[in-house]
């Protein structure tokens, strides 16, 4: 007789953080939290608006597990959201599921939110899947960046299997307004532009007028080295790219959002 291997235990955890403005002040409204996601609240720096930073107790995302973050701006709100440090996506046991990650970004018509997560770490035989759906009413105002890292390139590390299936969505006032999908299986892709890059940093902007974002991003992108960069409009949504060696586009990010923000990033990014 032949048993299956027993089903290790994975972590199901969940945040939802919202804000609205009460009082003429954007203040907290929502806040839910469940092992491993847990959400600090430090001091914005000032004129700056609340931040909230997300953290993952478990010190890394492993085959399995799943997690759901929930980011929401009420009307007129304005909020800074970040992660504490980069996510680690482990390599995947045998026969185990993908991790999968689910992220929902809500801003609502006159509202403004900075979406600031810190890069995610693919190991070496990770399995990630992660979607991302960002609603932005008409008026509100959305600026979002993603950044992966295939591999653990200080060690020497290539991305060689394992798997990567990386989308976001954008939806303006219930339509779907721009889509992207990365999908990395085995293999860094070098035929699909990748070369020697192991690192990618998408930046979205969403505005009712794009075109300004647009025009103040194109002299940031503007970079000396070995990042390849570029900035489009897609259907009303500013997207940018950069393509290069992990801490190469981590320095090269930092600029561009600190240049599109027209302040630093928040402090977490540089601890």
């Amino acid at each position: 007789m032949t048993t299956s291997p027993p089903r290790m235990q994975r972590a199901s955890g969940e945040s939802r953080v919202a804000f609205a403005v009460r009082d003429g002040q954007t203040r907290l409204a929502d806040l839910y939290q469940r092992d491993p996601c847990r959400v600090l609240f430090p001091d914005a720096e000032p004129g700056e608006p609340p931040q909230a930073v997300l953290v993952t107790t478990s010190g890394g995302v492993v085959g399995g597990d799943r997690l759901r973050l929930e980011v929401a701006a009420g009307p007129g709100a304005r909020a800074v959201v970040a992660t504490q440090a980069a996510e680690k996506i482990y390599r995947a046991a045998p026969g185990s599921d993908p991790c999968r990650i689910d992220v929902a970004i809500t801003v609502a018509s006159g509202a403004a939110l900075d979406w600031l997560p810190q890069e995610t770490i693919v190991f070496q035989g990770a399995r990630l899947i992660r979607h991302t759906v960002a609603e932005v009413a008409p008026g509100g105002s959305l600026l979002g960046c993603e950044m992966v890292v295939l591999g653990r390139g200080a060690s020497g590390e290539r991305f060689a299997s394992g798997l990567l299936l990386d989308s976001w969505s954008v939806r303006r006032g219930g339509r779907l307004a721009w889509t992207d999908t990365l999908r990395v299986e085995g293999e860094t892709p070098d035929g699909a532009g990748f070369g020697s890059a192991n690192a990618l940093a998408t930046v979205i902007g969403v505005r009712d007028e794009p075109q300004s974002l647009f025009d103040k991003a194109r002299p940031l992108l503007e970079i000396e080295g070995k990042v390849r960069a570029g900035v489009t409009v897609v259907n009303g949504v500013m997207v940018a790219r950069l393509l290069g060696e992990a801490t190469q586009v981590r320095e090269a990010g930092i600029r561009f959002l600190s240049g599109l923000r027209g302040q630093k990033m928040p402090r977490v990014w540089h601890v």
